[in-house]
C-alpha cells in the first residue's frame, strides 16, 4: 500500500541518500517515512576444493568493531549482479571463480532502506586479483565450510548477510 508521492532528499553522502517519502497509508492518509536509498549489492559464499570457505574482516562503523564477512560490495551503475559479484570476489580476496551460482536474494532492511542483496556461490576457485579499492582495508580469513556454518547456526557470527549466505549455500556443497 505505498503511493510514493514526491520524495524530498534530505541528506546525500558518498554511499546513500536519505529522503523523506510520503506515503499513502491503508486509510487513506499520508505519512512521511525516513528511507535510505542505497544502490543494490552483492555477497559472496567462495568455497574452495577443500571446503574452505574466504571471509574478509573489516571494520565496521555500525558494529564500532572489526566483523568477519563474507566479501560483498555494491554494484555499480548498469553493472548486473554476477558481474558485481565476480568483481568484489576478486578485489576482496584475490579469488575467481568457473561456476558462480545465483543463490537468492533480499532487502535486509526494507523498513527504512531500499538496498536489495544478491547472494551467489562460488566454486571452482583460482587467482585472479584486482587492485582492492583505495578505501578498503581487508584482512581476508578463511575457515571450514562447516565451522562457518557451525559460528552462523549458533548465533556466534554477526553479519547477517554472512549467516543467510552461508544457510543457502549449504544445500549446494557437498562437503559432508
Amino acid at each position: 500500500m505505498s503511493d510514493h508521492f514526491q520524495s524530498q532528499k534530505l541528506y546525500s553522502g558518498r554511499a546513500f541518500d536519505v529522503l523523506s517519502v510520503p506515503v499513502r497509508l491503508p486509510d487513506g492518509k499520508t505519512k512521511a517515512y525516513d528511507l535510505v536509498k542505497h544502490a543494490a549489492a552483492v555477497t559472496v559464499v567462495a568455497v574452495n576444493e577443500a571446503g574452505m570457505v574466504y571471509f574478509v574482516r573489516q571494520h565496521r562503523v555500525g558494529a564500532g568493531r572489526q566483523l568477519l564477512e563474507l566479501p560483498a560490495g555494491v554494484m555499480e551503475e548498469g553493472e548486473e549482479p554476477e558481474t558485481c559479484a565476480r568483481r568484489e570476489l576478486r578485489e576482496e580476496t584475490g579469488m575467481a571463480a568457473h561456476n558462480m551460482e545465483r543463490l537468492g536474494g533480499l532487502y535486509p532492511v526494507a523498513g527504512y532502506s531500499s538496498e536489495y542483496l544478491y547472494f551467489y556461490l562460488a566454486t571452482d576457485l583460482y587467482e585472479a586479483p584486482l587492485p582492492p579499492d583505495a578505501d578498503e582495508y581487508l584482512k581476508v580469513e578463511m575457515m571450514p565450510f562447516a565451522q562457518a556454518y557451525e559460528l552462523a547456526e549458533h548465533g556466534e557470527m554477526e553479519d547477517a548477510k554472512s549467516v543467510v549466505g552461508l544457510f543457502w549455500a549449504r544445500p549446494h556443497l557437498n562437503l559432508e
